[in-house]
């Protein structure tokens, strides 16, 4: 019994090793494709997000729907094995720049627009509507085109 504890314990290394290292690099197809599948299910979740609330609380509960939905996506798009080289520094860019407008602009304004929805505050929400408008979300479209994840780049 004593001879085969050599041999199991290098099959089981050897198994430990091709589970471990064995996986091909992200292809940056394979990153895109992860991406348009994160944005279309992220759309398809908010299609329909405010349909029927007319109450502020309503409203505010699609707003906070949003602002979940929001860093959920850039959170998974952040996790997605990236490519390597060039490919991998045009995903990564399109990444940073997603998190950047949501995170950095978007989710505040959002926020903005979801106080002065509860205290109903009408121009304060118009402001905080305004800057929504105003992200100049260029960069993440730019840079989800460059890497083919047209679904996460705006109509724009």
């Amino acid at each position: 019994m004593t001879r085969l504890a050599p041999i199991l314990l290098s099959l089981l290394a050897f198994a430990v090793a091709s589970c471990d290292g064995g996986d091909e690099p992200t292809s940056q197809r394979d990153f895109a494709e992860q991406a348009n599948e994160i944005c279309r299910e992220a759309k398809q979740s908010l299609e329909d997000v405010a349909e029927g609330a007319q109450s502020p609380e309503e409203i505010a509960k699609a707003i906070d729907r949003v602002i979940e939905e929001s860093r959920n996506t850039v959170d998974d798009l952040a996790d997605l094995d990236r490519p390597e080289g060039a490919a991998g520094e045009r995903a990564e860019e399109f990444v940073d720049a997603t998190r950047r407008e949501i995170e950095g602009e978007g989710v505040a304004a959002l926020e903005d627009l979801r106080e002065a929805v509860e205290s109903r505050d009408q121009e304060a929400a118009q402001q905080a509507a305004e800057r929504l408008r105003e992200i100049d979300s260029d960069a993440s479209n730019k840079a989800a085109r460059k890497v083919g994840a047209d679904a996460c780049a705006g109509d724009g």
